[in-house]
Protein backbone atom coordinates (compact mmCIF):
# COMPACT_ATOMS: atom_id res chain seq x y z
CA UNK A 1 0.00 0.00 0.00
CA UNK A 2 1.33 3.46 -0.90
CA UNK A 3 0.41 6.75 0.73
CA UNK A 4 -1.48 8.90 -1.75
CA UNK A 5 0.74 11.92 -2.31
CA UNK A 6 -1.02 12.71 -5.58
CA UNK A 7 -4.07 13.90 -3.67
CA UNK A 8 -5.19 17.45 -4.28
CA UNK A 9 -5.31 19.20 -0.94
CA UNK A 10 -8.38 21.36 -0.45
CA UNK A 11 -7.62 25.06 -0.68
CA UNK A 12 -9.21 27.62 1.62
CA UNK A 13 -9.31 28.73 5.24
CA UNK A 14 -12.97 28.30 6.15
CA UNK A 15 -15.02 30.05 8.83
CA UNK A 16 -16.16 26.86 10.52
CA UNK A 17 -16.42 28.32 14.03
CA UNK A 18 -16.49 31.80 15.59
CA UNK A 19 -13.91 30.78 18.21
CA UNK A 20 -10.49 30.86 16.54
CA UNK A 21 -9.03 28.20 18.86
CA UNK A 22 -11.59 25.76 17.45
CA UNK A 23 -11.59 27.16 13.93
CA UNK A 24 -7.86 26.71 13.40
CA UNK A 25 -7.97 23.06 14.47
CA UNK A 26 -11.00 22.36 12.27
CA UNK A 27 -9.17 23.93 9.34
CA UNK A 28 -6.19 21.66 10.03
CA UNK A 29 -8.42 18.61 9.57
CA UNK A 30 -9.87 20.13 6.39
CA UNK A 31 -6.51 21.19 4.89
CA UNK A 32 -5.02 17.75 5.47
CA UNK A 33 -8.00 16.11 3.75
CA UNK A 34 -9.12 14.07 6.77
CA UNK A 35 -12.58 15.67 6.93
CA UNK A 36 -14.75 17.26 4.27
CA UNK A 37 -16.05 20.82 4.43
CA UNK A 38 -19.70 19.90 5.03
CA UNK A 39 -18.76 17.39 7.74
CA UNK A 40 -16.84 20.04 9.60
CA UNK A 41 -19.64 22.57 9.24
CA UNK A 42 -21.99 20.14 10.99
CA UNK A 43 -19.41 19.29 13.67
CA UNK A 44 -18.79 22.99 14.38
CA UNK A 45 -22.51 23.56 15.06
CA UNK A 46 -22.35 21.12 17.97
CA UNK A 47 -19.40 22.75 19.72
CA UNK A 48 -20.15 25.46 22.28
CA UNK A 49 -17.10 25.02 24.49
CA UNK A 50 -14.04 22.93 25.22
CA UNK A 51 -15.89 20.17 27.11
CA UNK A 52 -18.26 19.81 24.17
CA UNK A 53 -15.30 19.72 21.77
CA UNK A 54 -13.85 16.79 23.69
CA UNK A 55 -17.11 14.84 23.93
CA UNK A 56 -18.07 15.42 20.27
CA UNK A 57 -14.72 14.23 18.95
CA UNK A 58 -14.72 11.20 21.24
CA UNK A 59 -18.13 10.23 19.84
CA UNK A 60 -16.95 10.84 16.27
CA UNK A 61 -13.86 8.76 16.96
CA UNK A 62 -15.96 5.85 18.15
CA UNK A 63 -18.12 6.05 15.02
CA UNK A 64 -15.14 6.28 12.66
CA UNK A 65 -13.39 3.34 14.35
CA UNK A 66 -16.50 1.16 13.95
CA UNK A 67 -16.51 2.01 10.24
CA UNK A 68 -12.82 1.10 9.92
CA UNK A 69 -11.84 4.70 9.13
CA UNK A 70 -8.58 4.48 11.03
CA UNK A 71 -7.00 7.85 10.20
CA UNK A 72 -10.22 9.75 10.82
CA UNK A 73 -10.75 7.92 14.13
CA UNK A 74 -7.16 8.64 15.21
CA UNK A 75 -7.57 12.30 14.27
CA UNK A 76 -10.77 12.53 16.34
CA UNK A 77 -9.21 11.10 19.48
CA UNK A 78 -6.15 13.31 18.96
CA UNK A 79 -8.48 16.32 18.67
CA UNK A 80 -10.12 15.37 21.98
CA UNK A 81 -6.74 14.72 23.59
CA UNK A 82 -5.38 18.06 22.41
CA UNK A 83 -7.85 20.19 24.37
CA UNK A 84 -7.97 17.93 27.43
CA UNK A 85 -6.28 19.59 30.41
CA UNK A 86 -2.90 18.18 31.34
CA UNK A 87 -2.37 16.80 34.83
CA UNK A 88 1.35 17.30 35.29
CA UNK A 89 3.06 14.05 34.34
CA UNK A 90 -0.18 12.68 32.84
CA UNK A 91 0.11 9.18 34.31
CA UNK A 92 -1.41 6.12 32.67
CA UNK A 93 -4.91 6.74 34.06
CA UNK A 94 -5.12 10.49 33.34
CA UNK A 95 -7.69 11.46 30.67
CA UNK A 96 -4.98 13.02 28.50
CA UNK A 97 -2.84 9.86 28.61
CA UNK A 98 -5.83 7.54 28.02
CA UNK A 99 -6.81 9.55 24.92
CA UNK A 100 -3.19 9.56 23.75
CA UNK A 101 -3.03 5.77 23.88
CA UNK A 102 -6.39 5.56 22.11
CA UNK A 103 -5.30 7.74 19.20
CA UNK A 104 -1.86 6.10 19.05
CA UNK A 105 -3.41 2.64 18.71
CA UNK A 106 -5.41 3.89 15.74
CA UNK A 107 -2.54 5.82 14.18
CA UNK A 108 -0.35 2.73 14.51
CA UNK A 109 -2.99 0.52 12.87
CA UNK A 110 -3.28 3.00 10.00
CA UNK A 111 0.44 3.53 9.36
CA UNK A 112 1.24 -0.17 9.73
CA UNK A 113 -0.46 -0.58 6.35
CA UNK A 114 2.52 1.06 4.63
CA UNK A 115 5.38 -1.43 4.35
CA UNK A 116 7.78 1.25 3.12
CA UNK A 117 7.37 3.12 6.43
CA UNK A 118 9.69 1.92 9.20
CA UNK A 119 9.27 2.77 12.88
CA UNK A 120 12.10 2.37 15.37
CA UNK A 121 13.27 3.60 18.76
CA UNK A 122 16.85 4.76 19.15
CA UNK A 123 18.68 5.07 22.49
CA UNK A 124 19.13 8.56 23.92
CA UNK A 125 20.01 9.49 27.50
CA UNK A 126 17.97 7.13 29.69
CA UNK A 127 15.06 6.73 27.26
CA UNK A 128 14.47 6.32 23.52
CA UNK A 129 13.60 8.59 20.61
CA UNK A 130 10.88 7.32 18.22
CA UNK A 131 11.70 7.68 14.53
CA UNK A 132 9.63 7.02 11.40
CA UNK A 133 11.66 6.68 8.24
CA UNK A 134 11.59 5.68 4.59
CA UNK A 135 14.58 4.99 2.35
CA UNK A 136 14.95 4.95 -1.44
CA UNK A 137 17.32 2.88 -3.58
CA UNK A 138 18.99 5.92 -5.20
CA UNK A 139 18.02 8.92 -3.04
CA UNK A 140 18.49 12.51 -4.14
CA UNK A 141 19.29 13.46 -0.58
CA UNK A 142 18.32 13.11 3.07
CA UNK A 143 15.61 15.03 4.95
CA UNK A 144 15.06 14.96 8.71
CA UNK A 145 11.83 16.41 10.14
CA UNK A 146 10.56 17.12 13.63
CA UNK A 147 7.57 18.90 15.09
CA UNK A 148 7.24 21.65 17.64
CA UNK A 149 5.56 22.64 20.87
CA UNK A 150 2.91 19.97 21.47
CA UNK A 151 3.03 17.99 18.25
CA UNK A 152 2.73 14.30 17.40
CA UNK A 153 4.78 12.94 14.51
CA UNK A 154 1.73 11.02 13.27
CA UNK A 155 -0.06 14.29 12.45
CA UNK A 156 2.61 15.36 9.95
CA UNK A 157 3.66 12.17 8.18
CA UNK A 158 2.21 13.49 4.92
CA UNK A 159 5.47 15.51 4.75
CA UNK A 160 7.47 12.30 4.94
CA UNK A 161 5.46 10.48 2.26
CA UNK A 162 5.45 13.49 -0.03
CA UNK A 163 9.24 13.81 0.08
CA UNK A 164 9.76 10.07 -0.18
CA UNK A 165 7.85 10.07 -3.44
CA UNK A 166 10.27 12.68 -4.74
CA UNK A 167 13.06 10.18 -4.02
CA UNK A 168 14.47 11.45 -0.74
CA UNK A 169 15.36 9.41 2.30
CA UNK A 170 13.20 10.90 5.05
CA UNK A 171 13.34 10.59 8.85
CA UNK A 172 10.72 12.04 11.20
CA UNK A 173 11.53 11.96 14.91
CA UNK A 174 9.98 13.08 18.18
CA UNK A 175 12.16 14.66 20.84
CA UNK A 176 11.75 15.83 24.44
CA UNK A 177 8.36 17.40 25.15
CA UNK A 178 6.73 15.81 22.10
CA UNK A 179 4.37 12.90 21.51
CA UNK A 180 5.59 9.59 22.83
CA UNK A 181 8.67 11.03 24.56
CA UNK A 182 6.45 13.27 26.67
CA UNK A 183 3.45 10.99 27.15
CA UNK A 184 5.25 7.69 27.85
CA UNK A 185 8.67 8.77 29.13
CA UNK A 186 7.59 12.06 30.75
CA UNK A 187 10.64 13.84 29.36
CA UNK A 188 10.11 17.56 28.96
CA UNK A 189 11.41 20.01 26.38
CA UNK A 190 14.48 22.19 26.83
CA UNK A 191 15.90 24.65 24.30
CA UNK A 192 19.00 22.53 23.57
CA UNK A 193 17.51 20.67 20.61
CA UNK A 194 20.90 19.92 19.09
CA UNK A 195 21.38 16.95 21.43
CA UNK A 196 18.42 14.85 20.28
CA UNK A 197 18.88 15.88 16.64
CA UNK A 198 22.54 14.86 16.66
CA UNK A 199 21.59 11.54 18.25
CA UNK A 200 19.31 10.80 15.28
CA UNK A 201 22.06 11.73 12.79
CA UNK A 202 24.56 9.60 14.71
CA UNK A 203 22.32 6.54 14.86
CA UNK A 204 21.60 6.47 11.12
CA UNK A 205 25.03 7.76 10.06
CA UNK A 206 23.52 10.76 8.27
CA UNK A 207 25.48 13.54 6.55
CA UNK A 208 24.50 16.46 4.32
CA UNK A 209 21.01 16.64 5.81
CA UNK A 210 18.10 19.02 5.24
CA UNK A 211 16.37 19.67 8.58
CA UNK A 212 12.73 20.79 8.63
CA UNK A 213 11.30 22.10 11.91
CA UNK A 214 7.50 22.41 12.11
CA UNK A 215 5.83 25.19 14.16
CA UNK A 216 8.03 25.74 17.26
CA UNK A 217 10.46 23.69 15.19
CA UNK A 218 11.14 27.06 13.55
CA UNK A 219 13.29 27.69 16.62
CA UNK A 220 14.36 24.11 17.36
CA UNK A 221 15.70 23.32 13.87
CA UNK A 222 17.96 26.38 13.54
CA UNK A 223 19.11 25.77 17.10
CA UNK A 224 20.23 22.26 16.11
CA UNK A 225 21.79 23.50 12.86
CA UNK A 226 23.83 26.10 14.73
CA UNK A 227 25.66 23.28 16.52
CA UNK A 228 25.71 20.43 13.98
CA UNK A 229 27.13 21.16 10.54
CA UNK A 230 26.07 17.80 9.16
CA UNK A 231 22.88 19.79 8.60
CA UNK A 232 23.42 21.54 5.27
CA UNK A 233 19.94 23.03 4.73
CA UNK A 234 17.38 24.32 7.25
CA UNK A 235 13.65 24.94 6.79
CA UNK A 236 11.90 27.10 9.40
CA UNK A 237 8.30 25.98 8.98
CA UNK A 238 7.33 28.59 10.31
CA UNK A 239 9.80 31.02 11.82
CA UNK A 240 9.94 31.44 15.61
CA UNK A 241 12.32 34.38 15.95
CA UNK A 242 10.96 35.36 19.37
CA UNK A 243 8.27 33.22 21.02
CA UNK A 244 7.75 35.55 23.99
CA UNK A 245 7.95 38.72 21.90
CA UNK A 246 5.30 37.45 19.50
CA UNK A 247 2.86 36.93 22.38
CA UNK A 248 3.56 40.46 23.64
CA UNK A 249 3.02 41.68 20.10
CA UNK A 250 -0.62 40.52 20.23
CA UNK A 251 -1.31 42.92 23.11
CA UNK A 252 -1.85 46.67 22.90
CA UNK A 253 1.11 48.75 24.02
CA UNK A 254 -0.17 49.51 27.53
CA UNK A 255 -1.14 45.93 28.30
CA UNK A 256 2.09 44.63 26.79
CA UNK A 257 4.23 46.89 28.96
CA UNK A 258 2.31 45.86 32.09
CA UNK A 259 2.61 42.18 31.25
CA UNK A 260 6.33 42.44 30.48
CA UNK A 261 6.89 44.27 33.79
CA UNK A 262 5.06 41.51 35.63
CA UNK A 263 7.08 38.70 34.07
CA UNK A 264 10.26 40.47 35.13
CA UNK A 265 8.99 40.75 38.72
CA UNK A 266 7.88 37.24 39.75
CA UNK A 267 7.45 38.19 43.42
CA UNK A 268 5.01 41.00 42.69
CA UNK A 269 1.87 40.51 44.79
CA UNK A 270 -0.29 41.13 41.72
CA UNK A 271 0.64 37.62 40.51
CA UNK A 272 -1.86 36.13 42.99
CA UNK A 273 -4.62 38.03 41.25
CA UNK A 274 -3.24 37.39 37.75
CA UNK A 275 -2.75 33.64 38.41
CA UNK A 276 -6.39 33.39 39.42
CA UNK A 277 -7.60 35.34 36.38
CA UNK A 278 -5.63 33.15 34.00
CA UNK A 279 -7.07 29.97 35.58
CA UNK A 280 -10.67 31.22 35.21
CA UNK A 281 -10.62 30.96 31.40
CA UNK A 282 -10.46 27.40 30.02
CA UNK A 283 -8.29 28.33 27.05
CA UNK A 284 -5.63 30.21 29.04
CA UNK A 285 -5.75 27.50 31.74
CA UNK A 286 -5.28 24.82 29.05
CA UNK A 287 -2.47 26.81 27.41
CA UNK A 288 -0.59 27.16 30.69
CA UNK A 289 -1.13 23.55 31.74
CA UNK A 290 0.24 22.47 28.36
CA UNK A 291 3.32 24.51 29.15
CA UNK A 292 3.66 23.03 32.63
CA UNK A 293 3.54 19.54 31.12
CA UNK A 294 5.88 20.24 28.20
CA UNK A 295 8.62 22.43 29.67
CA UNK A 296 11.18 21.64 32.36
CA UNK A 297 10.57 23.04 35.88
CA UNK A 298 7.67 25.28 34.86
CA UNK A 299 4.80 25.40 37.36
CA UNK A 300 3.35 28.93 37.33
CA UNK A 301 2.27 31.47 34.69
CA UNK A 302 5.26 33.68 35.50
CA UNK A 303 7.66 30.75 35.11
CA UNK A 304 6.00 29.79 31.84
CA UNK A 305 6.30 33.21 30.23
CA UNK A 306 9.89 33.60 31.41
CA UNK A 307 10.80 30.14 30.14
CA UNK A 308 9.56 30.78 26.62
CA UNK A 309 11.92 33.78 26.41
CA UNK A 310 14.63 31.17 25.82
CA UNK A 311 13.04 30.15 22.53
CA UNK A 312 14.41 32.85 20.24
CA UNK A 313 16.83 32.79 17.33
CA UNK A 314 18.25 36.31 17.80
CA UNK A 315 21.76 35.28 18.75
CA UNK A 316 21.98 31.79 17.27
CA UNK A 317 20.95 32.95 13.77
CA UNK A 318 24.46 34.27 13.11
CA UNK A 319 25.79 30.76 13.74
CA UNK A 320 23.89 29.33 10.78
CA UNK A 321 26.16 28.81 7.78
CA UNK A 322 23.71 26.63 5.84
CA UNK A 323 21.11 27.31 3.15
CA UNK A 324 18.03 28.53 5.02
CA UNK A 325 14.38 28.69 3.98
CA UNK A 326 12.21 30.93 6.18
CA UNK A 327 8.45 30.40 5.86
CA UNK A 328 5.81 32.70 7.32
CA UNK A 329 2.10 33.36 7.05
CA UNK A 330 1.13 37.03 6.78
CA UNK A 331 -1.61 36.55 9.38
CA UNK A 332 0.47 34.58 11.89
CA UNK A 333 1.49 36.24 15.17
CA UNK A 334 5.15 35.19 14.75
CA UNK A 335 5.42 37.00 11.42
CA UNK A 336 5.99 40.39 13.07
CA UNK A 337 9.63 39.22 13.21
CA UNK A 338 9.82 37.98 9.61
CA UNK A 339 12.25 40.64 8.38
CA UNK A 340 14.23 40.47 11.62
CA UNK A 341 14.73 36.76 11.06
CA UNK A 342 15.89 37.24 7.48
CA UNK A 343 18.28 40.02 8.51
CA UNK A 344 19.72 37.98 11.40
CA UNK A 345 20.99 35.19 9.09
CA UNK A 346 24.15 37.13 8.29
CA UNK A 347 26.43 34.12 7.79
CA UNK A 348 24.05 31.73 6.03
CA UNK A 349 25.20 30.35 2.67
CA UNK A 350 21.86 31.48 1.24
CA UNK A 351 18.62 32.88 2.68
CA UNK A 352 15.24 32.42 1.02
CA UNK A 353 12.09 33.90 2.52
CA UNK A 354 8.52 33.06 1.58
CA UNK A 355 5.67 35.14 3.02
CA UNK A 356 2.34 33.47 2.30
CA UNK A 357 -0.69 35.70 1.84
CA UNK A 358 -4.41 35.64 2.54
CA UNK A 359 -5.04 35.69 -1.22
CA UNK A 360 -3.16 32.38 -1.40
CA UNK A 361 -5.24 30.97 1.48
CA UNK A 362 -1.96 30.29 3.26
CA UNK A 363 -1.46 33.21 5.65
CA UNK A 364 -2.20 31.27 8.85
CA UNK A 365 0.29 29.40 11.04
CA UNK A 366 1.96 26.53 9.15
CA UNK A 367 0.03 27.51 6.02
CA UNK A 368 -3.16 25.80 7.13
CA UNK A 369 -5.51 26.59 4.27
CA UNK A 370 -3.18 25.60 1.44
CA UNK A 371 -1.02 22.58 2.24
CA UNK A 372 -0.43 21.95 -1.45
CA UNK A 373 1.25 25.33 -1.91
CA UNK A 374 3.30 24.79 1.24
CA UNK A 375 4.59 21.41 0.07
CA UNK A 376 5.32 22.74 -3.42
CA UNK A 377 7.29 25.65 -1.94
CA UNK A 378 9.45 23.43 0.27
CA UNK A 379 10.09 20.82 -2.39
CA UNK A 380 10.91 23.36 -5.13
CA UNK A 381 13.49 24.97 -2.85
CA UNK A 382 14.81 21.57 -1.79
CA UNK A 383 15.18 20.41 -5.41
CA UNK A 384 17.09 23.61 -6.20
CA UNK A 385 19.49 23.11 -3.27
CA UNK A 386 19.86 19.37 -3.87
CA UNK A 387 20.80 19.92 -7.51
CA UNK A 388 23.07 22.92 -6.85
Amino acid sequence: MTQNTDMHFPVGYIDFHAVEAFNFQLNRFYSQGVFGKEELMEIAKQIDGFEKWISVFCELGEEAEKKGELLKAATCFRAAQFYTLSEGDDGETSPKRVLYERCRKLYDAYYNQFPELKYVHIPFDNYELPVYYTQCEAPKGTVVIHGGYDSFAQEFLILLFYLQKLNYNVYFFEGPGQGEVLMRYHVRMAPEWEHCTSAVLDHFGLEDVTLIGVSLGGYLAPRAAAFDKRISCVVMYDLIYDFYGAILGKMDEKKGKFFDYMTRHPKNLLWKWLDKKLEENYFTKWLLHQGYAIYENVHTPCEYFNYIRKFNTRELSKELTQDVLVLAGAGDLYTIFYQDQLDALVNARSVTGRLFTKEENADHHCQIGNMGLLLETITTWLEEKTNA
